[in-house]
Protein backbone atom coordinates (compact mmCIF):
# COMPACT_ATOMS: atom_id res chain seq x y z
CA UNK A 1 0.00 0.00 0.00
CA UNK A 2 1.34 3.32 -1.00
CA UNK A 3 1.47 6.02 1.63
CA UNK A 4 2.17 9.67 1.84
CA UNK A 5 5.70 10.52 0.90
CA UNK A 6 6.28 7.36 -1.11
CA UNK A 7 8.12 7.96 -4.42
CA UNK A 8 6.18 6.97 -7.51
CA UNK A 9 8.41 5.53 -10.18
CA UNK A 10 7.46 6.02 -13.83
CA UNK A 11 7.47 3.07 -16.19
CA UNK A 12 9.73 3.78 -19.21
CA UNK A 13 8.07 1.07 -21.19
CA UNK A 14 4.60 2.65 -20.77
CA UNK A 15 5.88 6.09 -21.87
CA UNK A 16 7.58 4.70 -24.95
CA UNK A 17 4.44 2.76 -25.81
CA UNK A 18 2.32 5.93 -25.58
CA UNK A 19 4.72 7.91 -27.77
CA UNK A 20 4.75 5.17 -30.39
CA UNK A 21 0.91 5.08 -30.54
CA UNK A 22 -0.15 5.89 -34.16
CA UNK A 23 -2.56 8.75 -35.00
CA UNK A 24 -5.57 7.49 -36.86
CA UNK A 25 -6.83 8.89 -40.19
CA UNK A 26 -10.08 9.99 -38.57
CA UNK A 27 -8.17 12.04 -36.02
CA UNK A 28 -6.14 13.66 -38.80
CA UNK A 29 -9.30 14.55 -40.72
CA UNK A 30 -10.83 16.15 -37.63
CA UNK A 31 -7.62 18.10 -37.00
CA UNK A 32 -7.48 19.34 -40.57
CA UNK A 33 -11.13 20.51 -40.49
CA UNK A 34 -10.69 22.28 -37.17
CA UNK A 35 -7.49 23.99 -38.33
CA UNK A 36 -8.95 24.93 -41.70
CA UNK A 37 -12.06 26.45 -40.08
CA UNK A 38 -9.92 28.51 -37.71
CA UNK A 39 -7.73 29.81 -40.54
CA UNK A 40 -10.80 30.72 -42.63
CA UNK A 41 -12.33 32.58 -39.68
CA UNK A 42 -9.08 34.47 -39.15
CA UNK A 43 -8.84 35.34 -42.84
CA UNK A 44 -12.45 36.58 -42.88
CA UNK A 45 -11.77 38.71 -39.84
CA UNK A 46 -8.66 40.24 -41.46
CA UNK A 47 -10.53 40.96 -44.70
CA UNK A 48 -13.45 42.52 -42.81
CA UNK A 49 -11.08 44.73 -40.84
CA UNK A 50 -9.40 45.90 -44.04
CA UNK A 51 -12.77 46.62 -45.65
CA UNK A 52 -13.83 48.72 -42.69
CA UNK A 53 -10.51 50.57 -42.74
CA UNK A 54 -10.95 51.42 -46.45
CA UNK A 55 -14.50 52.59 -45.82
CA UNK A 56 -13.35 54.89 -43.02
CA UNK A 57 -10.48 56.20 -45.17
CA UNK A 58 -12.84 56.81 -48.09
CA UNK A 59 -15.23 58.69 -45.80
CA UNK A 60 -12.47 60.98 -44.55
CA UNK A 61 -11.26 61.56 -48.12
CA UNK A 62 -14.78 62.52 -49.27
CA UNK A 63 -15.18 64.89 -46.31
CA UNK A 64 -11.80 66.49 -47.00
CA UNK A 65 -12.70 66.91 -50.69
CA UNK A 66 -16.03 68.52 -49.77
CA UNK A 67 -14.37 70.87 -47.29
CA UNK A 68 -11.78 71.84 -49.89
CA UNK A 69 -14.51 72.53 -52.44
CA UNK A 70 -16.47 74.70 -50.01
CA UNK A 71 -13.35 76.62 -49.02
CA UNK A 72 -12.31 77.10 -52.62
CA UNK A 73 -15.78 78.26 -53.64
CA UNK A 74 -15.90 80.72 -50.76
CA UNK A 75 -12.49 82.14 -51.63
CA UNK A 76 -13.44 82.45 -55.30
CA UNK A 77 -16.74 84.13 -54.42
CA UNK A 78 -15.17 86.78 -52.26
CA UNK A 79 -12.16 87.24 -54.53
CA UNK A 80 -14.41 88.75 -57.21
CA UNK A 81 -14.67 92.54 -56.99
CA UNK A 82 -18.14 93.84 -56.20
CA UNK A 83 -19.59 96.88 -57.89
CA UNK A 84 -19.52 99.84 -55.55
CA UNK A 85 -22.84 101.30 -56.57
CA UNK A 86 -26.28 100.12 -57.60
CA UNK A 87 -28.77 102.35 -59.37
CA UNK A 88 -32.33 101.95 -58.12
CA UNK A 89 -35.56 103.35 -59.49
CA UNK A 90 -38.25 104.90 -57.33
CA UNK A 91 -41.37 103.64 -59.09
CA UNK A 92 -43.55 106.28 -57.46
CA UNK A 93 -41.54 109.29 -58.59
CA UNK A 94 -39.47 107.76 -61.39
CA UNK A 95 -36.26 109.09 -59.86
CA UNK A 96 -32.95 107.26 -59.98
CA UNK A 97 -30.85 107.05 -56.87
CA UNK A 98 -27.41 105.66 -56.16
CA UNK A 99 -27.07 103.06 -53.42
CA UNK A 100 -23.74 101.79 -52.13
CA UNK A 101 -23.73 98.00 -51.75
CA UNK A 102 -20.34 97.64 -50.11
CA UNK A 103 -19.05 98.89 -46.84
CA UNK A 104 -16.42 101.44 -47.61
CA UNK A 105 -14.58 104.31 -46.04
CA UNK A 106 -14.67 107.28 -48.39
CA UNK A 107 -11.45 109.22 -48.65
CA UNK A 108 -11.32 112.97 -48.31
CA UNK A 109 -10.41 113.37 -51.98
CA UNK A 110 -13.49 111.49 -53.16
CA UNK A 111 -15.83 113.22 -50.71
CA UNK A 112 -14.44 116.63 -51.64
CA UNK A 113 -14.74 115.98 -55.36
CA UNK A 114 -18.29 114.72 -55.01
CA UNK A 115 -19.25 117.81 -53.06
CA UNK A 116 -17.87 120.27 -55.60
CA UNK A 117 -19.22 118.32 -58.59
CA UNK A 118 -22.72 118.19 -57.12
CA UNK A 119 -22.62 121.89 -56.21
CA UNK A 120 -21.57 122.78 -59.73
CA UNK A 121 -24.44 120.82 -61.29
CA UNK A 122 -26.98 122.32 -58.88
CA UNK A 123 -25.88 125.91 -59.57
CA UNK A 124 -25.46 125.26 -63.30
CA UNK A 125 -28.84 123.64 -63.94
CA UNK A 126 -31.09 125.36 -61.39
CA UNK A 127 -32.94 128.58 -61.96
CA UNK A 128 -34.40 130.75 -59.21
CA UNK A 129 -34.81 134.44 -59.87
CA UNK A 130 -34.28 135.30 -56.20
CA UNK A 131 -31.12 133.19 -55.95
CA UNK A 132 -29.86 133.93 -59.46
CA UNK A 133 -26.95 136.06 -58.34
CA UNK A 134 -25.63 133.24 -56.14
CA UNK A 135 -25.74 130.80 -59.05
CA UNK A 136 -24.13 133.34 -61.38
CA UNK A 137 -21.27 134.07 -58.97
CA UNK A 138 -20.60 130.39 -58.38
CA UNK A 139 -20.43 129.60 -62.09
CA UNK A 140 -18.26 132.62 -62.76
CA UNK A 141 -15.68 131.24 -60.31
CA UNK A 142 -15.93 127.51 -61.07
CA UNK A 143 -16.53 127.28 -64.83
CA UNK A 144 -13.63 127.63 -67.24
CA UNK A 145 -13.29 128.06 -70.99
CA UNK A 146 -16.26 127.04 -73.12
CA UNK A 147 -18.18 125.89 -70.06
CA UNK A 148 -18.11 129.41 -68.67
CA UNK A 149 -18.97 130.98 -72.04
CA UNK A 150 -22.01 128.71 -72.56
CA UNK A 151 -23.44 129.58 -69.16
CA UNK A 152 -22.70 133.31 -69.09
CA UNK A 153 -24.11 133.72 -72.60
CA UNK A 154 -27.57 133.06 -71.20
CA UNK A 155 -27.36 136.32 -69.22
CA UNK A 156 -25.88 138.47 -71.95
CA UNK A 157 -27.22 140.00 -75.11
CA UNK A 158 -30.58 141.50 -75.85
CA UNK A 159 -32.61 138.83 -74.05
CA UNK A 160 -30.88 137.76 -70.83
CA UNK A 161 -32.53 134.83 -69.13
CA UNK A 162 -33.28 136.57 -65.85
CA UNK A 163 -34.91 139.51 -67.66
CA UNK A 164 -37.08 137.29 -69.83
CA UNK A 165 -38.24 134.83 -67.19
CA UNK A 166 -38.06 136.88 -64.02
CA UNK A 167 -39.80 134.98 -61.23
CA UNK A 168 -42.45 133.46 -63.50
CA UNK A 169 -40.81 130.07 -63.29
CA UNK A 170 -38.14 128.17 -61.38
CA UNK A 171 -36.15 124.98 -61.88
CA UNK A 172 -34.98 122.81 -59.00
CA UNK A 173 -32.28 120.16 -59.20
CA UNK A 174 -32.07 116.86 -57.35
CA UNK A 175 -28.77 114.95 -57.50
CA UNK A 176 -29.37 111.21 -57.85
CA UNK A 177 -25.79 109.98 -58.04
CA UNK A 178 -22.23 111.23 -58.33
CA UNK A 179 -19.43 108.89 -59.34
CA UNK A 180 -15.97 110.43 -59.50
CA UNK A 181 -12.65 109.24 -60.83
CA UNK A 182 -10.32 111.11 -58.51
CA UNK A 183 -7.21 110.02 -60.39
CA UNK A 184 -8.29 111.40 -63.77
CA UNK A 185 -10.73 113.96 -62.29
CA UNK A 186 -13.71 112.94 -64.36
CA UNK A 187 -17.22 112.61 -62.91
CA UNK A 188 -20.55 111.13 -63.99
CA UNK A 189 -23.64 112.74 -62.49
CA UNK A 190 -27.26 111.65 -62.70
CA UNK A 191 -29.78 114.25 -61.70
CA UNK A 192 -33.40 115.30 -62.07
CA UNK A 193 -34.74 118.75 -62.86
CA UNK A 194 -38.29 119.89 -62.06
CA UNK A 195 -39.76 123.06 -63.54
CA UNK A 196 -42.50 124.98 -61.76
CA UNK A 197 -44.54 127.98 -62.89
CA UNK A 198 -45.84 130.74 -60.72
CA UNK A 199 -49.32 130.72 -62.29
CA UNK A 200 -49.74 126.91 -62.39
CA UNK A 201 -50.57 124.71 -59.41
CA UNK A 202 -48.70 121.67 -60.69
CA UNK A 203 -45.08 121.29 -61.77
CA UNK A 204 -44.01 119.87 -65.09
CA UNK A 205 -43.05 116.18 -65.21
CA UNK A 206 -39.48 115.67 -63.96
CA UNK A 207 -36.70 115.54 -66.52
CA UNK A 208 -33.86 113.06 -66.11
CA UNK A 209 -30.29 113.87 -67.03
CA UNK A 210 -26.87 112.29 -67.08
CA UNK A 211 -23.81 114.52 -67.36
CA UNK A 212 -20.11 113.88 -67.74
CA UNK A 213 -17.73 116.57 -66.61
CA UNK A 214 -14.01 117.09 -66.26
CA UNK A 215 -12.63 119.17 -63.41
CA UNK A 216 -9.46 120.33 -61.78
CA UNK A 217 -8.19 122.44 -58.89
CA UNK A 218 -6.21 125.52 -59.81
CA UNK A 219 -4.58 128.37 -57.95
CA UNK A 220 -5.56 131.83 -59.04
CA UNK A 221 -5.76 135.24 -57.40
CA UNK A 222 -9.05 135.74 -55.54
CA UNK A 223 -10.35 138.32 -53.14
CA UNK A 224 -11.91 137.48 -49.81
CA UNK A 225 -15.48 137.30 -51.17
CA UNK A 226 -14.45 134.96 -53.98
CA UNK A 227 -12.56 132.68 -51.57
CA UNK A 228 -15.77 132.29 -49.55
CA UNK A 229 -17.45 130.92 -52.68
CA UNK A 230 -14.64 128.75 -54.08
CA UNK A 231 -11.83 128.31 -51.55
CA UNK A 232 -10.55 125.13 -53.22
CA UNK A 233 -10.05 126.66 -56.67
CA UNK A 234 -12.44 124.10 -58.20
CA UNK A 235 -12.71 124.43 -61.99
CA UNK A 236 -14.91 122.58 -64.49
CA UNK A 237 -13.31 122.41 -67.92
CA UNK A 238 -15.88 120.24 -69.68
CA UNK A 239 -19.61 119.73 -69.04
CA UNK A 240 -21.79 117.55 -71.27
CA UNK A 241 -25.38 116.98 -70.07
CA UNK A 242 -27.65 114.56 -71.94
CA UNK A 243 -31.31 113.79 -71.29
CA UNK A 244 -32.42 110.32 -70.26
CA UNK A 245 -35.84 109.18 -71.35
CA UNK A 246 -38.15 107.63 -68.72
CA UNK A 247 -37.94 104.34 -70.65
CA UNK A 248 -34.15 104.30 -70.29
CA UNK A 249 -34.41 105.25 -66.64
CA UNK A 250 -36.75 102.34 -66.04
CA UNK A 251 -34.40 99.87 -67.72
CA UNK A 252 -31.43 101.10 -65.72
CA UNK A 253 -33.30 100.82 -62.46
CA UNK A 254 -34.56 97.32 -63.27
Amino acid sequence: MEGWGCEVKSDPQNIARAERKAVTRAEMDVYRKERGSAEIDLLDEVLLSRKRAWQVAAGFAAFALLAWGVAGGTMLRYAQPLPQYLLTLNKSTGELSQVSIVTQSMGMDEATDQYWVSQFVIHREAYDFNAGQTDYDFLRLTAAGQVADDYLQQYRGAKPKDKVLGDSESTSVHINSVIVDTKHRVATVRYTTTKRYRDRPNADPPQYWIATLAYDYVRRPMNAAERFINPAGFQVTSFRPNPESPANVGRVGG
